[in-house]
Parts: structure tokens; sequence; C-alpha cells
């Protein structure tokens, strides 16, 4: 028999470890729901034990059926609400309701999300001491996606379901309308919508689709595999361009804002008014020049641009090259360990995981001021933490929401040395 078909033996000696089963779900449970945890979900109490609860709103008597138990937490779906929140709203969007996982807060007021994600920054840099600014609004509550990705399967086009990976269409209008949005999916502005229901309706292949508007009004976009109707798309819906696998037809590349160019699957800020916000928020936590700032994660130069109007000399550099003189390629740990300096600031916007690796470098080169721009309040305050025992000091932070109706919430951070 050959050995690849048998199980590997235990040596012997030894005793064999396996993991105790699952408890069983049990009754119900009526809970409260308190808060609203960083992932989105509701927190409630089950004597004692967290209990993780999706969709439901701070106020909520619920009552509960445990999908999952450990001996620290569980998780829990809704079986009823048996006494609403003050601050549960009926979700404007059908596919929400029907399970969408594209949005996680439809059901929570306004106001509700704002304090909740004040609150998710204020609990992760309470080890800081950093001063929590309010958080930032700039954003309208739907209709602010100029960029967004689908997935397709089966030649529609939507988005996973809650905690699966399952597409559920997107290719219906909304009822009733959300005001100034658009009608298959409301987070999107009303021309990306046009756009979207353009390529949903002429049968995507399976994968990723990606689109993207530009101030112009122009659309670009990107789907991984070839489609021999790709072409005919152009000149529909305000699409400028689309990206088919390799196969460019049209305008691929458009200027998202002045200045700022990017195709279909090129990062950019998902909202043009929340973008211009957060640069704003960037700008007066740098300060104003002269002086000399390395930039890290600096992508397409969103924020560099920026500083460099106001005064700054700013070396950028990134994993992914770009067209710019003097523009430093590489991991940022490697950036670091070339780059000559001095710089009198190091500006940084990683990606969600962080920047742990760049940690080292930066305090190797001693900056006066640091800017860590992040997209997660836990891995912010994580690698900050670090900073601050090297020997800086957390000073402000300024949370500011870019997405509403999800969990997800952006910060600035500036520390300074000493």
């Amino acid at each position: 028999m050959p050995t690849d078909d048998r199980k590997p033996r235990r040596p012997r000696g030894t005793t064999k470890i396996t993991e105790p089963p699952p408890p069983p779900p049990g009754p119900p449970r009526d809970l409260d729901v308190t808060a609203l945890a960083s992932g989105g979900d509701g927190v409630a109490r089950d004597e004692g034990r967290v209990t993780f609860v999706p969709r439901s709103a701070p106020g909520d008597r619920v009552r509960v059926r445990l999908t999952k138990q450990t001996s620290s937490f569980a998780r829990g779906t809704i079986m009823e609400v048996l006494q609403p929140s003050r601050d549960r709203v009926a979700a404007p969007c059908p596919h929400f309701v029907a399970g969408c996982g594209g949005c996680s807060w439809q059901h929570v007021a306004r106001p509700a999300q704002l304090a909740a994600k004040q609150s998710i920054v204020e609990g992760a840099l309470r080890k800081l001491g950093a001063v929590v600014e309010r958080i930032a609004d700039p954003c309208p509550p739907y209709g602010w996606r100029r960029r967004a990705r689908f997935h397709v399967a089966g030649g529609r086009a939507g988005l996973y379901r809650e905690g699966t990976n399952d597409v559920l269409p997107i290719d219906a209008a909304a009822e009733p309308p959300v005001p100034g949005a658009g009608l298959a999916c409301p987070q999107l502005e009303a021309a990306l919508d046009a756009a979207y229901r353009a390529v949903a309706a002429a049968t995507p292949p399976d994968g990723e689709l990606a689109l993207a508007l530009g101030h112009k009004g122009e659309i670009v976009v990107g789907v991984e595999r070839p489609w021999k109707l790709a072409d005919k798309l152009v000149g529909r819906a305000g699409i400028v361009g689309v990206l088919a696998g390799q196969a460019g037809h049209g305008q691929t590349r458009i200027e998202l804002e002045p200045g700022l160019h990017g195709g279909p699957w090129d990062f950019a800020q998902a909202s043009a008014t929340g973008n211009a916000a957060l640069i704003e928020l960037a700008r007066g936590a740098l300060g104003k020049g002269p002086g000399s700032a390395l930039e890290l994660y600096a992508g397409s130069g969103n924020l560099t641009r920026a500083f460099r109007a106001d005064g700054w000399s700013v070396t950028a550099s990134d994993a992914a090259p770009h067209a710019e003189p003097g523009f430093q390629v590489g991991p940022a740990d490697q950036v670091l360990a070339r780059v000559a300096g001095p710089f009198d600031a190091i500006v940084l916007d990683p990606p969600r995981t962080g920047a742990v690796e760049a940690v080292a470098g930066i305090v190797k080169h001693a900056p006066h001021t640091i800017v860590y721009v992040s997209c997660d309040p836990a891995t912010l305050a994580r690698d900050a933490q670090k900073l601050v025992e090297a020997g800086y000091r957390a000073e402000r932070a300024w949370p500011i929401d870019l997405m509403p109706q999800t969990a997800h919430v952006e910060v600035v951070l500036r520390l300074v040395r000493g």
C-alpha cells in the first residue's frame, strides 16, 4: 500500500490529544445588547460571557440561538427582536434585509453608528493616552461610493451573503429608493450604480468585478477574465473603458480626482468627499512645511500631493511602483533601511494589517513627528504602543467615518518624539 494513503502513526508513549466537542446550542437566550463591536456585531452577555449578535443594535432585547460557544465567548443569531432599541431603524435596502454582507449597520441609526465608532477608537487607543477628537462625519449616509467591487457567480453579479461565500445577486432596484443613492446598491453614487446595472445586465464572467468613477464622470470597469462583450459596454452608462483579464477596451485609466489617476483595480478611498476630509486631517496632523518627510505606503500619491502643496519635501514610497521621479519602490522596512534621511517627519498609511514591520526602521530614523493613518484601530494601537515604548508620545487622534452603514472607521494619529 502506498504510504501516502496511510495515516501517520503516533510515536509510542505519546497521548492522543483531542479537542472536546462544542457544547450543544441549548435553549434560546433572551439577551440585552449593550454595544457594537469593531467587527460590526452587537455585544451582549450570557451569564457573564460575551456574546456577539450580528444585526443587533445597542438597547435591543433579543431572543438568540447560539451558533458557536467557547469558554470565553459565544455567537448567536437573532430569532426575534423582543424589544427594539430606540436606535434601531428600518433598513432601506432589500438586499440588506435578504442577508447581503456588504453593509452591517443599515439597521442602526446614524448617530448611534458614529457613537459606536467613537467608542471603538477610544477603547483601542486608551492605553496610549492620546486625546481622541470627536469623530468626523463627512459622507452622506448613502450614495457615497465612487469605487466598488462585486463578485460574479453563474453570470450574476452581487455581494456575499453575510458570513458566507455565497453570492447574493444585486441586480434589482431597491424599494423604497434612498434619496441621493443608486437603485441597485444604495451605497453607490448614482452614476456608478447605473454603470453597475449595465454591466450586471450583460452577464459578466465569473470572478471579481470592479468599478471606479472619476471626478469628470468617467467610469472604468474591470473583470478578471476575457469577455467577448467587454467592448460593447464602452460608451454606455458613462463607461469609457473595460479591462477584461489582460485585454483593455477603450480608456482603462481615468483621473479619479485632479492629479490622481487609476484603473478599476487600483486602490482609492471609496468616497470622494470622505477622501477630501481625510486629506485635510492628515495635513493638519503633519502641519505646514518646510521640512523633509518620508511617506510610507504612499500608493499613487493620495496624500503626497497635499503635503507638497503645504511646503514639504516628500520622499514617497510603496511596494508597488509609481511613475514619479525619486519614488522609492519596496516594502516599508526595506525602504527605511536604504533611504538616507534625515527626515523631520514620517507619514504612513498602511493596509489593515498595520505596519509592525516598519516600526524599528521608523524609530531608527528618529523623526520629530509621525503621522499614522489607519483603517484599523486595533493594529494602529499595537504599532503605536511600540513607538511610545521607543520614546514617542501619542499626542492626538482624529477618527473619521468614511464608510457609513459599516463598522469600518479611519483614524489619523499624531505622535511626537519625546
